[in-house]
């Protein structure tokens, strides 16, 4: 289904079709439970160039993601490789924005050719440069790879480093050492966190 198709939709079909949209970004059965309770809150889709999904969220008021164009040419070889569950969201969607993206938000500027675009302050995070690796923002936080530990799927831990802290006092994101979700499995638990208000993630 494309993303013009999913705007076309309204409905319980909309709902049963977001879930289907979004599940090659979904590896485990509680991704797909998760898809399902997203869904039940959707108010409209629309399609100009960007997917834009408004939901209703734990406020009752109006919030929306958007979600950009695929990327769609090769990716680099890097001393850093990007994990092939990041690769199924980019090739999906290269860009996501909740709401209105940082300073409150997610923003997710995807692949810029080379590798992850991120505005990570690695220095100032005390991080390493052999090892920790920006992908995302997150409010006034980053989402980052710990490339020297692997979680459940066989990929780099994902960190959300607080701009307060070394990257090493930083906790790991929730668990993912007992299930194998991935980035797109990140984005569909802070999909839920944006729409129902949840505070198991702490992006902001």
């Amino acid at each position: 289904m494309t993303p013009k198709e999913l705007a076309s939709l309204e409905g319980e079909e909309l709902a049963n079709a977001f879930v289907a949209y979004f599940k090659p970004w979904a590896l485990t059965p509680s991704c797909v439970e998760m898809l399902e309770e997203i869904s039940t809150k959707i108010i409209n889709v629309t399609y100009e160039d960007e997917l834009k999904v408004y939901f209703e969220n734990y406020d009752e008021d109006e919030a929306s993601i958007t979600f950009g164009a695929p990327y769609t040419d090769d990716f680099q070889d890097a001393n850093l490789p990007v994990p092939e569950s990041y690769m199924t969201v980019v090739k999906m969607h290269n860009t996501i924005m909740f709401g209105d993206g940082v300073p409150d938000a997610i923003d997710f500027y995807g692949y810029d050719g080379e590798g992850p675009s991120s505005e990570f302050m690695l220095e100032e995070l005390e991080g390493d440069e052999e090892i920790h690796q920006g992908f995302c923002e997150a409010g006034q936080n980053w989402i980052i790879w710990d490339h020297q530990r692997k979680n459940a799927l066989g990929e780099p831990v994902i960190i959300i480093a607080d701009h307060g802290l070394a990257v090493e006092d930083n906790d790991d994101f929730p668990e993912q050492n007992k299930i194998a979700f991935g980035t797109g499995g990140l984005f569909i638990r802070l999909m839920k966190e944006f729409v129902f208000g949840d505070t198991d993630y702490g992006w902001g």
